[in-house]
């Protein structure tokens, strides 16, 4: 029950916002070229896939990974050969921590992409999104066990409402907000994913770099749209970003399991495939 009660509180708030603004076109500067083929595929059926398309599927793999980090995490990941204990701080990291940047990179990605809202609305319900999550952790007192000091968290939790209300209001000052808040999220992504300083064991730690990287690549898409950047093109550059993520995340499958008739090696090459191909999709 408190689990359905958490997919409704977290997930249905900002979806509901979001279902209820009247369909408006993009500001011409951010606008892409969406007939234009990227890869041609010839000889089958498939017709030109464009960058457009692509850049939208990344933003359908967001919302699933929200869903999931949402919902009972430590089961979710004992299917992929994953052991993560329930109620740790892992379990946070892989759960709370990539939900609520998944939440964020598909509000924010699939309004901008499909002409919802401006651009500028998107990046804001974005934030809105993230905003939920640290609404909870403000709630159960979850970032006092992370070791987070009290009025630094408060202080980001407040800049990032105040950030969302510019950006949904039209307030001039919302997209220098915007950059300011999305460099500063990306940045922490980073330093957590190149270096956790935490005091966990190994499996924790690489845990936390997962997060991390997640945080990143979701707050680069936001700062790439802030800064005037294609929403396709950025979601190129987000790709990009996604490989050394997915390296990590692999990094904490078992040795010797198989997902779906893969061991992770080989979805290690898969990725790289996907990932490059669709790069290059969004890119050119």
């Amino acid at each position: 029950e408190m689990t359905k009660m958490k997919i409704l509180a977290l997930l249905s708030f900002p979806a509901a916002i979001c279902a209820s603004i009247n369909p408006r076109a993009r500001s011409p500067a951010f606008l892409s070229d969406t007939n234009k083929p990227a890869i041609l595929v010839r000889g089958g059926d498939l017709g030109p896939i464009n960058g457009d398309a692509v850049a939208k599927t990344f933003g359908v793999l967001a919302t699933g990974d929200a869903i999931g980090g949402t919902v009972s995490t430590a089961a979710l990941y004992k299917k992929f050969h994953i052991t993560v204990l329930p109620g740790s701080n892992g379990e946070h990291y892989l759960g709370h921590g990539i939900a609520s940047s998944a939440a964020s990179l598909a509000i924010t990605s699939l309004l901008a992409l499909t002409d919802t809202t401006s651009v500028e609305e998107a990046i804001g319900f974005g934030i809105l999104a993230r905003s939920a999550y640290m609404t909870e952790m403000l709630l159960t007192g979850k970032y006092k066990e992370l070791g987070v000091p009290t009025v630094p968290h408060v202080m980001v939790y407040l800049l990032l409402l105040a950030t969302a209300f510019c950006l949904i209001s039209g307030n001039s000052d919302g997209t220098t907000l915007a950059k300011l808040v999305s460099v500063l999220l990306a940045g922490h992504g980073s330093l957590l994913f190149l270096n956790p300083r935490i005091d966990e064991d190994d499996d924790t730690k690489q845990m936390a770099k997962v997060d991390g990287g997640y945080m990143f690549i979701s707050s680069l898409f936001s700062a790439l749209l802030a800064f005037g950047v294609d929403p396709v093109k950025a979601m190129g550059y987000v790709a990009i970003g996604c490989f050394p993520l997915f390296v990590s995340f692999i990094g904490l499958v078992e040795d010797d399991a198989v997902v779906l008739g893969l061991n992770p090696e080989q979805w290690t090459f898969v990725a790289a495939l996907f990932v490059g191909a669709s790069a290059f999709a969004m890119l050119t």
